[in-house]
């Protein structure tokens, strides 16, 4: 999803006037390097701008519209004049389901995925007269002959062509890729505008779970757009609500964490316990305050102990024991 004009204009001010500026006077560079720290919204502004140089009705101040044919194509990949490398991991493909996932696998940059930038941009273009725009996520982490390759293609720069690098640390991409590209530096996001942007795709409660939990704007939306997310989601407040049961904890076992199937994974485990850890914190159960720092323990060392190889199903029984005991206390 592309960055919302207004925060960006509110949380990074210079990237958005030095966007701004260069929009609005047709004086791009053929070439922009976004890099701050990880979770500054660069891929979201990144494919604001690519939308931008191809946007039939842009804004007074030269950005995109977001609502025109050209807008739409872009954020939905389908132009035929836009590239996007994604960022290293797993990009979830439209309509996918937690129970069968077709997904795309990224790795890092190599210097065949330049070679296929190059052949898709020497393909005859069915939309000439627009802008042509590649992004290349994670460009910190690309090998030495992509970024070998790369600065042949930025040496030689074709007219209409743009280029947008991403990457968290600069000092990673050599000098001379960074000296035939405009640098643009993003601050580290605030709590508040991650939130904003979060409530754009979903309810409050879960952008605030997502940002006290430390996500970044990238990975709470991957996982908000799975259709497991809002199963984990109900599957913590319904345990909250009845955790001392032993037929919440079979219900648990049976519908919800069951071995072998697509929920047993450590990250909808974790998301679960993140969950209940934001609803502990955030005074969201009639539980005395000397039973929410048991519990917060608790979840701290088990997510500690997740990190390491563990058999999920005696990981899950165990801390279903562990917090079964601390509410009984409470209630004799």
């Amino acid at each position: 999803m592309p960055m919302n004009k207004e925060i960006l204009r509110q949380e990074q001010p210079i990237v958005y006037h030095t966007l701004s500026n260069a929009l609005k006077n047709k004086r791009l560079a053929h070439a922009y390097l976004f890099t701050g720290p990880k979770g500054s919204p660069k891929a979201e502004t990144a494919l604001l701008l690519a939308q931008s140089m191809m946007c039939q009705h842009p804004d007074a101040d030269g950005f995109a519209c977001g609502q025109c044919d050209q807008c739409k194509r872009v954020e939905q990949e389908e132009s035929l004049d836009f590239f996007w490398k994604h960022a290293i991991g797993t990009i979830p493909e439209k309509n996918t389901t937690f129970t069968h996932t077709k997904a795309k696998k990224t790795e890092r940059l190599k210097k065949q995925d330049i070679v296929n930038l190059q052949a898709f941009f020497e393909a005859t273009s069915a939309e000439k007269a627009n802008a042509r725009v590649y992004i290349l996520e994670d460009y910190d982490q690309a090998t030495q002959e992509a970024s070998n390759s790369l600065l042949k293609f930025l040496e030689e720069p074709q007219p209409g062509i743009y280029g947008i690098l991403i990457a968290d640390d600069k000092n990673m991409i050599l000098p001379t890729i960074q000296s035939r590209c405009q640098t643009v530096t993003f601050r580290p996001p605030s709590k508040a505008s991650m939130i904003q942007a979060l409530t754009e795709v979903t309810d409050r409660d879960s952008a605030e779970m997502f940002v006290e939990s430390g996500y970044t704007l990238a990975q709470a939306k991957e996982l908000i757009d799975q259709e497991a997310f809002p199963i984990i989601k109900q599957a913590a407040i319904d345990y909250s609500r009845n955790w001392y049961s032993y037929a919440e904890i079979s219900r648990m076992q049976t519908k919800i964490f069951i071995p072998k199937s697509p929920l047993m994974d450590k990250k909808w485990i974790r998301l679960w316990m993140e969950w209940l850890l934001y609803r502990i914190k955030n005074h969201k159960l009639p539980i005395a305050f000397e039973t929410e720092v048991s519990l917060q323990r608790i979840l701290v060392e088990a997510f500690d102990i997740l990190r390491a190889p563990v058999d999920l199903a005696l990981f899950l029984d165990k801390l279903y024991t562990q917090i079964r005991k601390v509410v009984l206390d409470e209630k004799r």
